[in-house]
């Protein structure tokens, strides 16, 4: 009698995948946890971060610095102080919490943009081992909270596109409109997403009228309280002094204000002015040279704003010049002040900022070759991810309302990775589809159900 041969269990290539991912994310939030105990927030009160601490932590301020900057990080930094006391232990624990939040939002947000468990999965820990977006959080900076509140917000913009019910895309908005509180450069991609799915879903009516209630309750008390105390309605803060900066073609700016009979001095200049960007390959630095000077009686309410804002009109050829510097500045200066070439995070991250650029230009590529390719199946939907991409890339690289900072960068990086997740998915599903057709009259029912296998939203 013959003993029968047992053939030996073949691994399977998917628990190896699934185990070395999840090990991936392990490690990448073990590694978020020990940066932020080593480097956590309250050891970095200087300059910027110490302008939101000091903004957060004096509740009652109602300086005109204080009017200029958007409200949302106020309010996280108040919690904190109010958490903490300024305890480094405590300040660790909860930005702990915040960095954890934030690549996890964004994996629900690639769940959502496609079918495959697995390549939002390969996101997660893309976005999780990011060096830039971890660096940031050894800072008190409003990149911080703008980054899982924008992975938030595109995860409720794909859900709504999902549901098409008016609370889903009544929570978008919400989710939008504290985004753009928190960084005003979320405001044009909120407009994109939600102007997108409004033209294409029913209910158009019901979800205007909820829409706009939720905005006049948000944003009315807001403006009330920018125009008491600067004579301007903007309750995204007010961005006149940044965008006076980035017109003058100036390196700095000095601002006086006077209000009621008290006087604040403000002086600073973008630190993007004193790097170059394109070391070592080039000494290039920035052609802005002097300083620009304001005097705005904030009683006047916008009389001298538009003043200055006539005093630094800018022709064709002064436009061309500033926009190319912060295109030059957007895309290789170096995250500041996340690029501390004293820690080994920061180094990465300086050096890392090569990449993006021809990451970017092999992205729309890709787009493209997808779409020439397949036109029948790309449908419009899809475009949505590249339209909300485009609305940031054109206010933020044309648009002179700031001088530009490689720190400005960060929506670019996380949008690239995302897009990057679609077109995985999607060249997938065709590549599948086609093998299916190929091969399905030899195909064994398990072997079918393993390849065309995409697991089902949790």
């Amino acid at each position: 009698m013959t003993t029968p041969v047992v053939a030996p269990k073949s691994i399977d290539p998917r628990s190896i995948f699934i185990g070395v991912v999840y090990t991936l994310l392990v490690l990448g939030y073990l590694f978020r946890a020990y940066y932020i105990i080593e480097h956590d927030p309250a050891r970095h009160i200087w300059s910027d971060p110490q302008r939101h601490w000091e903004q957060g932590t004096d509740v009652l301020r109602d300086d005109p610095m204080t009017l200029t900057d958007p409200v949302m990080y106020q309010l996280y930094i108040s919690a904190i102080g109010k958490l903490t006391y300024g305890d480094h232990g405590l300040v660790a624990f909860y930005t702990i919490l915040l960095a954890f939040a934030m690549p996890w939002l964004w994996y629900r947000f690639f769940r959502e943009l496609q079918p495959s468990k697995d390549i939002a999965l390969v996101g997660w820990v893309a976005i999780t081992w990011l060096p830039s977006w971890l660096s940031i959080y050894g800072y008190y900076m409003q990149e911080t909270l703008m980054l899982p509140l924008m992975g938030g917000a595109l995860w409720a913009t794909w859900r709504s596109m999902r549901k098409q019910t008016v609370n889903a895309f009544v929570l978008m908005v919400f989710i939008w409109i504290i985004a753009g509180l928190t960084r005003g450069v979320c405001i044009p991609m909120a407009a994109v997403a939600a102007s997108w799915l409004w033209f294409s879903q029913p209910q158009k009516m019901t979800k205007a009228v909820y829409s706009l209630v939720l905005l006049g309750l948000i944003l009315g008390p807001l403006s009330y309280r920018s125009y008491q105390k600067m004579g301007l309605i903007a309750p995204h803060g007010v961005g006149q002094m940044n965008m006076i900066y980035a017109k003058s073609g100036k390196k700095e700016i000095q601002i006086k204000y006077s209000r009621q009979g008290a006087v604040w001095y403000y002086g600073y200049g973008s630190p993007s002015t004193g790097t170059r960007p394109l070391a070592p390959l080039s000494d290039w630095h920035t052609a802005r040279t002097g300083k620009v000077v304001v005097d705005i009686n904030i009683d006047n309410g916008s009389k001298d704003w538009e003043t200055y804002f006539e005093r630094n009109s800018l022709s064709f050829q002064k436009y061309m010049w500033l926009v190319s510097e912060n295109l030059i500045f957007l895309m290789f200066d170096p995250s500041w002040p996340d690029s501390n070439l004293d820690y080994g995070l920061g180094f990465v991250n300086y050096h890392s900022r090569w990449i993006w650029l021809p990451l970017g230009l092999l992205t729309v590529a890709l787009t493209l070759y997808t779409w020439r390719k397949n036109k029948h199946q790309f449908q419009g939907h899809q475009w949505l991810l590249a339209a909300i991409f485009t609305a940031w890339f054109v206010v933020q690289g044309f648009v002179p309302v700031s001088v530009n900072e490689g720190r400005y960068r960060k929506p670019y990086e996380g949008l690239i990775i995302a897009q990057l997740v679609l077109l995985a998915a999607y060249s997938r599903r065709l590549n599948g589809g086609r093998l299916e057709r190929a091969s399905s009259q030899n195909m064994s029912p398990a072997a079918e159900i393993a390849l065309n296998e995409d697991n089902p939203k949790e």
